[in-house]
C-alpha cells in the first residue's frame, strides 16, 4: 500500500482506541490518580504566596510547617504519579497482548495467496514488535497529557484567579504556537510514513539472510549481500534522520514562542505591582504559577511527534487486517471419510500465469489404494495436492471426497482427512515429541509406534533427553534425513485416512527409504496413500500410476502395465533412470 493510498491517522487512532476499550477502567482509574497530583500544583505558589505575604512576620506562623506542607505536597505528588503510572502501563500491555492476538489470528486465517508475498521478517515485526513499539508512545504521551495536561488546567485556573487579565495576555501565544505545530506535524507525518516503510524493507532483508545463509556462502555473496544490505540502511538511516531533524526543531520553535509570551507577561506583571503597589507574595505566586504553566506547556508542544510516530508504525501494524481471509464457503462438517478422491474437469491457473497449471484433468484416487504421481517439474504434480487441500480454488470442474464436493465442506474438516508430508520440510522450534504429536493429544505408544515406522526410534533413544530433547528452529539440530523422517512420524502419528507423500524419501537413505517403504506397505489397504515421486523405484508396488505432462494425464495404470506399453511416457522414464 502506497503512502497516498494509506488510511487517515485519525482512521487508525479509532482502530487503537476500539482495542483499549475493554480496558477503559484502567484509563479512568489513571485520569483519577493523576487529577490528584494536578490538585496539588496550585498549591505550591500558594505556599509561596503565604510565605512570602505573611512568612516574615514575628507571630505568623511557624516557620516548621513549611517543610512540612511541602515535602508532604511533593510526597502525595508522587504517589498519585506511581499509581497513574502504574495503571497506563497495565491498560497498555493488556491492550499489546490483545492486538498481538488479533494480527496472529489475522495471520492464521489469511488467504494461502498471501504467504507468497509477506516476508516472515515483515510479519513479526508486525505482530510482535510493532504493538509494543506505538502503545509505548502513545501511553507515554497519554501520561504526558495527564501528568502536564491537567497541571496547566489547575494552574491556569490558579492564574485567572490571581490576575485574569494578565492571564488571558499570556494566552495569545497559543495560535502562533499552534500555527508552528501544524506545519511541523505534516511533515512528521509523510516522512514517518517513509521511515516506517525502509524499515520494513531492511527487516525483511535480514530475514532473506539469516533463512538463504546456505545459499549466500555457496554462490559466495556475502559481498553482494552486504552492498545490498548497507543501500537499504542507508535509505532507512536517511528518513530517520530526516524525522530527527524535524522533531528536532519542535523544541526550540516552541521555547522561543514561549519566551516572547513569558517576558511580555513579566514585564506587564511588574508594571502592574508597580502602579497598584501590591506585594511582593502576589507577584511572587503569579510569576511562580507562570513558570509552571510555561514548563507544563513547553512538554506539551513536544507532544505531536511521538503521537505521529506511534500513529505511523500502528498504521503499518494495523495493515495486517486488510490481508484477504482465506474463503471457507463449505457448511458441511466431516468426521472421518472413506478416502475416495475424484478431480473432474478441473482447471487451475495460478494469478498471474501465462497458461493453465492443470488442463481439464480428471483423475480418481480409490479408498484404500495407493495411486502415484509422476512427471517434470511443472506437470502438475503439487498442484493436485494444493487442490485437494483446498488450498486454491479451479478456474472449473470438481473435486469430489466420497461423492461430495470438497468446497461444501468446511476448510477445517477437509483437511483433517490428510496427513501431509511434503519436500520442503517444516518442523517447530521445539521437542522432538512435541513435533511429532504436533495440534494432538500425547501419547506415549503412538509416539514411539509412528518413531518405529520412520526408522527414527534408535536414533531418539540415544539423544540427550529422549523425546523431550529440542530439535532448534527448523529442526537445524537434525540433519536432512532426520529432518524428512520426523516429519513423516508426524503424518503417521495424526492417522489421517489420506496420506500425500510429495517427494517425502528424497533425502533418505536407501535403508532408511526401504524401511519407510516397508511401513508404508502395512497401511496398503487400509490408507488412501498418494505419492508423489522422481525416484520411480519408490512407487514400483502402486495400485495406479497416473502419469502427467503440462497438467494434463498422458497415461494410467500399473508398473508392470505402463511398462508393457511401447513408447510409453512411463517406461521412458524408468529407462531413463535405470538405464535398462
Amino acid at each position: 500500500m502506497s503512502t497516498t493510498e494509506q488510511p487517515a491517522l485519525k482512521d487508525t487512532a479509532r482502530q487503537v482506541l476500539r482495542y483499549v476499550r475493554p480496558y477503559r477502567w484502567g484509563v479512568a482509574l489513571t485520569l483519577l490518580a493523576y487529577l490528584g497530583a494536578a490538585i496539588t500544583e496550585p498549591l505550591i505558589p500558594h505556599l509561596i504566596k503565604t510565605v512570602f505575604s505573611d512568612g516574615f512576620k514575628p507571630d505568623s506562623f511557624s516557620v516548621w510547617w513549611v517543610p512540612v506542607v511541602l515535602i508532604g505536597l511533593f510526597a502525595l505528588r508522587g504517589l498519585f504519579g506511581f499509581l497513574g503510572l502504574y495503571l497506563l502501563n497495565w491498560t497498555s500491555w493488556r491492550t499489546v497482548m490483545d492486538l498481538r492476538r488479533a494480527l496472529l489470528e489475522t495471520l492464521l486465517k489469511a488467504d494461502s495467496s498471501v504467504y507468497t508475498t509477506l516476508p516472515p521478517g515483515t510479519a513479526v515485526t508486525k505482530v510482535v514488535n510493532d504493538p509494543q513499539q506505538f502503545m509505548s508512545l502513545l501511553s507515554g504521551s497519554v501520561i504526558t497529557v495527564l501528568r502536564d495536561g491537567l497541571p496547566t488546567i489547575a494552574t491556569l485556573g490558579y492564574l485567572l484567579y490571581l490576575n485574569w487579565q494578565l492571564t488571558l495576555l499570556s494566552l495569545i501565544t497559543l495560535p502562533l504556537m499552534a500555527f508552528v505545530m501544524q506545519r511541523i506535524n505534516k511533515r512528521v507525518q509523510r516522512i514517518g510514513a517513509l521511515s516506517y516503510d525502509a524499515q520494513m524493507r531492511l527487516s525483511a532483508k535480514v530475514d532473506d539472510l539469516v533463512r538463504a545463509w546456505r545459499v549466500v556462502r555457496s554462490f559466495d555473496a556475502a559481498a553482494h549481500e552486504r552492498e545490498h544490505f548497507a543501500g537499504l540502511a542507508k535509505d532507512a538511516q536517511r528518513q530517520a534522520l530526516k524525522i530527527s531533524a524535524t522533531n528536532a526543531t519542535i523544541q526550540p520553535l516552541s521555547q522561543l514562542v514561549a519566551a516572547i509570551g513569558l517576558s511580555l507577561i513579566i514585564t506587564i506583571a511588574l508594571l502592574q505591582a508597580r502602579q497598584n503597589n501590591t506585594g511582593v507574595g502576589e507577584f511572587a505566586a503569579f510569576v511562580t504559577a507562570l513558570l509552571l504553566l510555561s514548563s507544563r506547556l513547553r512538554h506539551l508542544s513536544e507532544l505531536s511527534q511521538p503521537i505521529l510516530n506511534g500513529l505511523v508504525i500502528a498504521r503499518g501494524c494495523f495493515s495486517l487486517f486488510a490481508l484477504p481471509a482465506e474463503p471457507d464457503p463449505g457448511t458441511h462438517e466431516l468426521q472421518r471419510c472413506q478416502g475416495r478422491l475424484e478431480l473432474d474437469a478441473v482447471h487451475l491457473r495460478y494469478p498471474g500465469a501465462e497458461r493453465d497449471a492443470l488442463q481439464g484433468l480428471s483423475l480418481p484416487f480409490e479408498a484404500g489404494q495407493t495411486t502415484a504421481l509422476v512427471g517434470a517439474s511443472g506437470s502438475g504434480k503439487s498442484s493436485i495436492v494444493t487442490l485437494l487441500l483446498g488450498f486454491a480454488q479451479p478456474q472449473s470442474g470438481r473435486i469430489l471426497l466420497d461423492g461430495t464436493p470438497i468446497d461444501e465442506l468446511t476448510r477445517a474438516s477437509l483437511r483433517r482427512q490428510f496427513a501431509v508430508v511434503s519436500q520442503d520440510i517444516v518442523l517447530f522450534d521445539a521437542s522432538v515429541a512435541d513435533n511429532i504429536a504436533y495440534a494432538q493429544p500425547r501419547d506415549e505408544a503412538r509416539l514411539e509406534q509412528a518413531l518405529r515406522a520412520a526408522h527414527l526410534w534408535d536414533f531418539v533413544q540415544g539423544l540427550p533427553q529422549g523425546l523431550e530433547t529440542p530439535v532448534g528452529a527448523n529442526g537445524s539440530k537434525l540433519s536432512g534425513g532426520q529432518r524428512q523422517r520426523l516429519a513423516i512420524a508426524r503424518a503417521l502419528y495424526k492417522d489421517a485416512p489420506i496420506w500425500v507423500f510429495d517427494e517425502a524419501t528424497s533425502a533418505l537413505d536407501t535403508e532408511s527409504e526401504r524401511a519407510v517403504q516397508q511401513a508404508l506397505d502395512e497401511w496398503r489397504g487400509k490408507k488412501t496413500l498418494i505419492v508423489i515421486a522422481h525416484r520411480l523405484s519408490t512407487i514400483r508396488n502402486a495400485d495406479r500410476i497416473h502419469v502427467l505432462r503440462e497438467g494434463c494425464l498422458v497415461e494410467s495404470g500399473s508398473h508392470a502395465e505402463l511398462l508393457t506399453r511401447e513408447r510409453g511416457a512411463y517406461a521412458a522414464m524408468v529407462q531413463a533412470q535405470t538405464g535398462e
